[in-house]
Formats: C-alpha cells, structure tokens, sequence
C-alpha cells in the first residue's frame, strides 16, 4: 500500500487555485474550472435554498426578485462557457 493521501479541504483546494491563477501558472485551466464550479456550485446551492424557501412559505416580491436574479447570473454564466453561444438550459 501507498503512502496515506493528505488530508485537503476544499478551502484548502480553492486557496491552491487561486495561488494558481494569480502565479499564472494555470496551463491546463484545471484551476479557473475548479473556481468556476465552485461559484456555480454555490450559486446552485442559493438558488435550491430559495426554491425551499419558497415552495413551503411562499415568498414575497423581495425574495421572489433576487430567486429570478439567482437563476438570470445562473444563465448568463452558460451562455458565456458555451463556445458556439447556443447553451443548453431548462426553461425557467
């Protein structure tokens, strides 16, 4: 058997990626798409929370504005990573 892996936390994988890219030391653009799902991840997560949110007590117009706005970034960023500018994404 192998040496034991260390132990790495996310934070410790993102603070790695962003020494990464700010060295310019990036080539294979492993480290901006590690940042990149991470923000969509969470961005993800805010949305699903808000969507709960809202399906058990309603929402009113505040929450409901910045749901819409959530899912708007969320589209915006699809259409940016897709090369041809045709993203795929669900009607929302």
């Amino acid at each position: 058997m192998g040496a034991p892996m260390m132990a790495v936390t996310l934070a410790d994988a993102l603070a790695a990626a962003d020494a990464m890219r700010t060295r310019g030391e990036d080539p294979q653009y492993v480290a901006h798409w590690l940042l990149r799902m991470h923000e969509r991840c969470e961005q993800l997560e805010n949305l699903l929370r808000l969507t709960e949110r809202y399906l058990v007590f309603g929402m009113p117009e505040h929450e409901l504005a910045e749901m819409e706005q959530l899912v708007e970034r969320l589209r915006e960023q699809e259409f940016a990573a897709d090369d041809d500018g045709a993203a795929q994404t669900l009607p929302l």
